[in-house]
């Protein structure tokens, strides 16, 4: 928990208004209401709704570690975290050594989830993706459960094609 609250505060002052997931003071219940928000008052006509599948299980480990160097450069934190990252699952009492993926039921998932996702999702939308757009385009997201609101449908295409091509060990659930 201890290592949680430090990458908290570390993190939380670069995390972007659009994310919501497991942060402090704010909830799922801040999320709808600035997705209403988006709907409501924004060019809205296109909307995509994803889910990152086992996401939490599939979490690549180095690219983990890349994030969080970009801000920590602690090494004994460092491999306190990748220590962590590596400790297996227990199943039926046995151990089961983890290549990939962040601890079930852990404290720090949570976080590292939004360290992960600032860094591989949230920026490339924010940074790349609507500059790339003419319409108006916004990202909602709440851990691995994201909706972006396009004006254009040409641009909500692009967007979905985009995920698909740049992600090879996630895959993704639209509605």
């Amino acid at each position: 928990m201890a290592v949680g609250k430090i990458l908290s505060s570390i993190f939380e002052t670069d995390f972007l208004e659009f994310s919501f997931g497991f942060r402090p003071g704010l909830g799922c219940h801040d999320a709808l209401r600035t997705l209403n928000t988006i709907i409501m008052t924004k060019k809205t006509n296109w909307v995509v709704d994803a889910d990152i599948s086992g996401f939490f299980d599939h979490v690549d480990h180095s690219w983990m570690m890349k994030c969080l160097e970009v801000r920590i450069k602690d090494r004994k934190l460092l491999r306190l975290i990748q220590r962590m990252l590596k400790a297996g699952i227990m199943e039926e009492e046995s151990i089961r050594q983890t290549e990939q993926g962040t601890p079930q039921g852990g404290t720090i998932s949570p976080v590292l989830a939004n360290v992960y996702l600032h860094y591989v999702l949230d920026l490339w939308f924010e940074k790349r993706l609507k500059k790339q757009y003419k319409g108006q385009t916004h990202m909602v997201r709440y851990t691995d459960d994201f909706v972006c609101c396009f004006q254009s449908e040409g641009e909500a295409r692009n967007f979905l094609l985009q995920l698909e091509n740049g992600s090879r060990s996630l895959t993704w659930r639209y509605s």
